[in-house]
């Protein structure tokens, strides 16, 4: 365990500094104890497990903790994978749902006190039933929701198909189905839902019932991880890895519809010099600097990534060749004119750019970066701060 928050701590009333560093299985409950090394092995090496699913954790004091884990697999540029998960203690859901089944005066507490969202709907998809806690959730009262057409809550009509879609392809049943709903603020939420048709007495459907929960935090932590494995933490634009990925995708649709490509390759001039002289702070502030200057000049269809220290790469899709030296030399003139100021310091520096085009060929984005790069080289041999075309250089 390389990190945990107080609320485990507190749910296996066992101090922090207890926790960190300790192997997980430590407080995992002994009779779950192989089902859940063997997820997590099968995880670590790629195999396609569950992402949630129950146990029970150990407490100090050796009694069994009802939770739900929810985990993924953060992959970091090499290659190392760390298991990142969120924990619910299920313990009050679990005695919950033991007393749903006892009677119906027991049913309208739950509704009154269950932190998911329970919901009836009828055959025409309107608003039977609805607990309380949608108001926390969706920030409606549950007298305004029923009657109305659940459709309506979703975030477009494909959210909702999607979940009648699971419906039926689970002859009835459908299990934890993520959705997007919108709050009544406007903003969205995404739930993830338990849902199966109901029946009368009869056996004949009368609606869908279900339980929904709330897993917003749990998508925006995916996506931060996601945006972690794309972008370059210091500069906000793309990493080497996703660059590639995205100008390989960029580069197929090219060649399949003969469209012109082209790639510019830009190394900042003399940057050990800005560090040893400035400091490595001044380094970062200069790369930042001028990753604003090249936003500020492409458009929004190129894509632009860091691809080494001080090295990006721009690709430049439905441009010529000549037009897409003209962006370089504004990007090349933009630097040598705007020099970074950092604590009343004036820090100059210039840029050196290969460009390359694409040609006829199928081409993936290492070949055309070699270029790119050999006409950057030629810019930095012919004395820095200009632009060198592939084309142009002598065989």
């Amino acid at each position: 365990m390389v990190y945990a928050n107080q609320a485990l701590a507190t749910l296996i009333d066992t101090p922090l500094d207890k926790i960190l560093q300790q192997p997980f299985t430590q407080f995992v409950f002994a009779t779950d104890l192989e089902r859940v090394v063997g997820y997590y092995e099968a995880r670590l090496r790629g195999e396609d497990v569950p992402n949630e699913y129950e146990f029970r954790m150990r407490s100090s004091h050796g009694h069994p903790i009802d939770i739900r884990i929810n985990v993924g697999i953060s992959i970091a540029d090499d290659g190392t994978r760390t298991s990142i998960g969120t924990i619910k203690d299920l313990r009050e859901t679990k005695r919950t749902m033991r007393d749903l089944a006892r009677s119906q005066r027991d049913i309208e507490s739950i509704l009154n006190n269950m932190p998911d969202v329970f919901y009836r709907t009828d055959l025409q998809g309107l608003v039977t039933l609805m607990s309380p806690s949608c108001k926390e959730v969706l920030g409606y009262e549950a007298d305004e929701m029923i009657g109305q057409p659940l459709a309506n809550f979703y975030c477009t009509p494909a959210e909702r198909e999607k979940i009648l879609l699971a419906i039926q392809e689970g002859k009835g049943k459908a299990r934890l189905v993520e959705a997007c709903l919108k709050h009544k603020d406007g903003s969205k939420v995404w739930i993830s839902t338990n849902a199966y048709m109901r029946a009368d007495e009869d056996g004949k459907v009368i609606g869908v019932e279900g339980i929904a929960r709330n897993i917003s935090e749990r998508k925006a932590m995916e996506d931060k991880l996601t945006t972690l494995a794309r972008i370059d933490d210091l500069t906000q634009i793309y990493n080497r890895r996703f660059f590639y990925e995205e100008a390989d995708k960029l580069l197929t649709v090219a060649h399949r519809y003969q469209r012109p490509v082209t790639l510019l390759m830009l190394d900042l001039d003399r940057f050990k010099q800005v560090n040893d002289t400035y400091g490595h702070r001044a380094g970062d502030e200069l790369l930042i600097h001028f990753t604003q200057l090249c936003r500020s000049t492409i458009r929004e269809t190129d894509i632009i990534g860091r691809t080494g220290g001080e090295e990006f790469a721009i690709l430049l899709p439905e441009t010529e060749l000549g037009a897409a030296f003209q962006l370089a030399e504004r990007i090349r003139a933009a630097v040598e004119t705007n020099a970074l100021r950092l604590d009343h310091v004036i820090v100059p520096y210039s840029v050196s750019i290969g460009v390359a085009v694409k040609d006829a060929t199928e081409m993936h984005i290492e070949k055309l970066l070699s270029q790119a790069d050999k006409a950057l080289y030629e810019a930095k041999d012919a004395g820095r701060n200009r632009t060198r075309i592939y084309d142009d250089m002598p065989v």
